[in-house]
């Protein structure tokens, strides 16, 4: 099916699992351990109800907002997903580019294929970059000066990965980036013939922002060593400050559930221009498209009063 036939999400999906190797689709539709909140993405979305209006002029109607004081034409975001670049070759690249053109945020993740700069040498406007917290401070200080670099309009930081869940398909799959060559990954690949010639014509292989810019990796057994010992367990408020003082900018935080914390954002905000806001992420386990949301965990509950009528015609509110 090309892809101006695909009508649906469902359709992109039975695209992507046809066309992507097991290793890279399962990373993308998977969850950790026992994928409970993987399930949980699609069932809590589907219990939101808006209410319907009837007998109104319809001209008119806008779903455009802003978001961190960035126009766009609906409030989504494209979400910070790792390894996009393995499920199309550039795939950072062509998703920054698409959410460019359609009028949307487009976060880049730490743990991407294509770099910062990559990203920012084939876009016209500003991106959001995500941020993984990392014991190697100097590094985080250096991926925070490589954004400003590269212009990013918005910081996301990440506060919900501090501990790795255990996603039972990757270890399955021996999933890495580049991908081995046993011969159960050099199968998945052969039979997917497609992916492999665009693969081919790209030097996008690995994770960019981290390669050649942390100490001591060089090769893809270094760069898993050093993955796995990074994340950082110890993360608090005051690296938030440490954060928010290093990028200077607007600053989102990822991953806000309880109505505690989100208190503590709002004490920790006070007196800092509203440059601190959270996202509520609640795809933590699945790489797809996030929903950004600028309240605790009610904001859900609460989408149908984002929608009003005013003089006749429908418009989405904006906060």
């Amino acid at each position: 099916m090309s892809i101006d036939k695909v009508l649906t999400i469902a359709e992109m999906k039975e695209r992507a699992r046809r066309r992507v190797p097991k290793m890279f689709f399962d990373y993308a539709d998977s969850g950790a351990w026992t994928e409970g909140t993987y399930r949980a993405n699609e069932s809590d979305f589907e219990k939101i109800k808006l209410r319907q209006r009837v007998l109104v002029d319809m001209t008119g109607r806008s779903l455009e907002t802003t978001m961190a004081g960035q126009a766009a034409t609906m409030p989504v975001a494209l979400a910070p997903t790792g390894l996009t670049g393995m499920q199309h070759a550039d795939g950072e690249m062509l998703a920054a580019q698409a959410a460019e053109e359609f009028g949307v945020p487009f976060t880049l993740s730490t743990m991407s294929i294509c770099s910062i700069e990559d990203v920012a040498s084939v876009t016209t406007k500003p991106f959001w970059f995500q941020l993984y917290v990392m014991r190697d401070r100097e590094f985080v200080e250096n991926l925070i000066n490589r954004a400003k670099a590269a212009k990013c309009s918005a910081l996301v930081l990440t506060l919900d990965l501090q501990i790795l869940g255990q996603r039972h398909k990757d270890l399955r799959n021996g999933l890495s980036a580049p991908p081995k060559f046993t011969p159960k990954h050099i199968y998945q690949m052969a039979t997917r013939p497609l992916w492999c010639l665009d693969m081919l014509k790209t030097q996008r292989r690995t994770f960019r922002n981290i390669a050649g810019h942390a100490k001591n990796v060089s090769d893809l057994s270094s760069l898993s060593a050093w993955t796995a010992e990074q994340f950082d367990p110890r993360l608090s408020w005051q690296d938030v400050a440490w954060i928010k003082e290093k990028w200077g900018g607007k600053l989102i935080l990822k991953g806000i559930l309880d109505e505690e914390d989100a208190r503590r954002r709002r004490r920790f905000g006070r007196g800092r221009a509203d440059r601190v806001k959270p996202w509520r992420s609640p795809a933590r386990r699945r790489p797809f498209l996030d929903f950004v949301c600028c309240r605790a965990s009610s904001t859900l509950s609460a989408t149908a009063s984002k929608f009003t009528w005013t003089a006749g015609s429908a418009r989405a509110k904006t906060s």
